[in-house]
């Protein structure tokens, strides 16, 4: 939730949080400094019983827009969140936040670049030095050991070139002969292969790639 302090004289101003049932605060207090402060909805909820005053003075200003739901629905949805904001408003509202963790939390979480420019120039103007990018988690990393990738490999893999070369000279050598019909045995998976070599009786203790078990099914229909 975004919020604008604008005291008549510039301080800090600390507002207490009340606990409510429901709500979860991890702080007892926010500090708001002049310009944009971001709080949680639940922290919001906390603090506003104690800022009435303030907010009809003017004094503190909630930043929530009405923001366009698509092409000619307007106002279909409640921004209240810097990265929910149009760019050019997120760009305003980061040039008027002067609070270092704030701006330090947006650098991390924004990804549009004008905005992420906006935050790098408001650490230069307070002097502040721009934190490192942080290199996102990968959950769903899963690395393959060498004998899946050889696996893998191997029930993905087509003949080799010399394989290939092969094929095309017995093709010429055949001329207009008709060829016999036989199973696609490229589009077999290795485990396939090996059952039907078994059922022709062909020794596959040796046999361990798809090639080899291509070439042994193709020269046993030849013999045949």
């Amino acid at each position: 939730m975004l919020i604008k302090y604008e005291p008549k004289v510039e301080h800090l101003k600390c507002v207490v949080l009340t606990p409510k049932e429901g709500l979860t605060l991890e702080r007892t207090m926010v500090r708001l400094l002049p310009g944009t402060n971001e709080v949680t909805n639940d922290e919001w909820k906390a603090m506003r019983g104690n800022i009435e005053a303030e907010l009809k003075s003017g004094e503190i200003k909630i930043l929530a827009q009405k923001v366009s739901a698509g092409r000619g629905k307007i106002g279909g949805v409640k921004a209240k969140d810097l990265k929910e904001m149009p760019v050019n408003l997120a760009v305003k509202y980061v040039s008027e936040c002067n609070n270092p963790d704030t701006l330090t939390k947006w650098f991390k979480e924004i990804t549009n670049e004008e905005v992420r420019l906006a935050i790098t120039k408001k650490f230069e103007k307070l002097g502040i030095e721009r934190p490192d990018d942080e290199i996102p988690d990968t959950p769903n990393e899963s690395p393959m050991s060498l004998d899946e990738l050889d696996e893998d490999e191997d029930d993905n893999s087509l003949l080799s070139e010399d394989e290939l070369e092969d094929d095309d000279n017995e093709s010429e050598e055949t001329g207009d002969e008709e060829e016999t019909e036989q199973p696609d045995y490229e589009s077999m998976t290795v485990a396939e292969l090996k059952a039907i070599c078994e059922e022709k009786g062909i020794d596959t203790k040796k046999l361990s790639k798809k090639a080899d078990l291509v070439n042994a099914l193709t020269s046993n229909s030849d013999e045949e």
